[in-house]
């Protein structure tokens, strides 16, 4: 949708397939309208990393401006007349994970007896604190330039981006290469990781910082590189082409003589594609939601809009009676192995050594909450009657977790549990990527009781009400 007003938040621009008339889009969209023809949209991601392209905003007036301010405020003679201005994109690599943090602390408090001729006794507490949460690191994927940042930190997170292609770089501007695979960069970014952990010392045992599920894109970023000779001799000035400030002042160079990288074939970008979003059975529109799963309205059929392939067969919902203020929301069951069901079914099986590790289908930011969720869900299984439903409407809340994001979560949970009872057990812990036997998907309908959700089957399962995304 274009407006005359600026978005807030990164997107991206595409054109409709049907009119081609100009769309915006926002990173979490999956569905759209088209305001230029009506036609209902939606956005496939590519199996490979996509590349984008931020645009700059400066004039070479702006540039000069920004590099003069800079001159004032550090009591610098402004700039002369010879200045050579060069426009240049710069590649960075965006990596998004999840982070699993493990400390162990002591913490001390001091108690006092009754009696006010008692000492103050001090009493000490280890603990075991361990936390998912998500992680974010822009890291540069070309090669060494003297005065480029070496990341352009959370500015990924909200600038605004155009699919990368070669019709859509500026003119006077030129892209650097890609000299970094990112293979290469996440192990650098692992490092990073391990080492930052380390400075954080353990009171007894070791911390453990691990990162989960990487995924990568591409940004090329804008700069305008100036250089001039003056009475102080050399200068060069490295400038945001976003912001015009200013991010790096040179006298002299400095060559990165280990800055080797060995050369590497042209990366092949994934690039986004925009298709109808129609019923495979009918043709019909299907509804603007966010989410992997449909019934079509007109035919009834179930459309599952999952590049995995995986046959998660009918949709199931709990069978037990819901009020209109119910929503029902969905989860991931994935049958465990014979072969693991006596090691899990100790982590998630609760008393009744359920075979089921259930995961929350709908987006979730506090993954500590998921996880908490997750075994709770896992645990109530066998006491879930499930039936098939045949009807689908408003208070079924979107399916927005797809099947590969829903594996890569369950593969951190069952890691994280294997951590928590290694604090409590001292037992062995074993990394392994989870394959179930079996997948499928159904609703459970929950109730709102002041700040929590709670579920209307068994009315013991709860979490907190901000878990759930308000707008459907």
């Amino acid at each position: 949708m274009t407006t005359g007003k600026d978005k807030s938040g990164f997107y991206f621009g595409v054109t409709c397939p049907a009119c081609g008339g100009e769309l915006e889009l926002e990173k979490n969209f999956f569905t759209l309208t088209c305001v230029h023809c009506g036609s209902v949209l939606r956005i496939r991601m590519p199996d490979m990393p996509p590349a984008y392209l931020v645009k700059s905003k400066l004039t070479t007036r702006e540039v000069r401006f920004g590099i003069d301010r800079y001159l004032k405020k550090n009591s610098l003679p402004l700039t002369g007349p010879d200045l050579a201005i060069k426009n240049l994109y710069y590649p960075y690599w965006k990596i998004e994970a999840l982070m699993l943090r493990v400390r162990n602390k002591v913490y001390e408090r001091v108690l006092q007896e009754e009696t006010e001729y008692q000492d103050w006794a001090a009493v000490q507490t280890a603990k075991t604190e361990i936390g998912i949460t998500p992680y974010l690191m822009t890291v540069a994927a070309g090669s060494f330039f003297d005065g480029i940042p070496d990341s352009i930190g959370l500015r990924s997170e909200y600038v605004r981006m155009i699919p990368f292609a070669k019709e859509n770089i500026q003119d006077g501007f030129d892209s650097l290469p890609i000299t970094r695979p990112y293979d290469e960069v996440w192990a650098t970014v692992v490092s990073s990781v391990m080492t930052v952990g380390d400075i954080d010392q353990a009171d007894f045992g070791s911390n453990l910082t691990e990162l989960f599920h990487p995924e990568y894109e591409l940004i090329y970023f804008p700069y305008a590189l100036v250089e001039s000779y003056s009475d102080r001799g050399f200068n060069r000035f490295i400038v945001d082409g976003i912001s015009g400030r200013v991010v790096e002042y040179l006298t002299q160079l400095t060559l990165d003589e280990d800055a080797e990288y060995a050369e590497i074939p042209p990366l092949e970008f994934g690039r986004l594609e925009v298709e109808y979003h129609r019923c495979y059975n009918c043709g019909m529109d299907l509804p603007d939601r966010r989410s992997i799963v449909y019934i079509c309205e007109n035919c009834q059929v179930l459309n599952i809009i999952d590049k995995t392939g995986v046959d998660i067969g009918e949709l199931a919902l709990v069978d037990c009676e819901s009020g209109p203020a119910d929503v029902l929301l969905p989860f991931w069951s994935f049958k465990i192995p014979d072969n693991l069901l006596p090691k899990l079914g100790q982590l998630f099986g609760g008393i009744r050594r359920s075979d089921r590790l259930v995961v929350p289908a709908f987006s979730v930011v506090n993954y500590e909450a998921a996880y908490r969720l997750s075994k709770r869900m896992s645990a109530a299984a066998p006491q879930l009657n499930l039936v098939p439903t045949e009807t689908y409407d408003r208070r079924f809340r979107p399916v927005n977790r797809c099947l590969e994001d829903a594996l890569a979560l369950a593969d951190i949970i069952i890691y994280r549990a294997q951590l928590e009872r290694l604090s409590t057990f001292h037992c062995n812990i074993e990394k392994f990527e989870f394959h179930p036997s079996e997948v499928s998907l159904f609703y459970t309908p929950f109730h709102p009781e002041n700040y929590f959700y709670v579920d209307s089957a068994l009315n013991a399962i709860t979490f907190e009400k901000n878990l759930v995304e308000q707008k459907v």
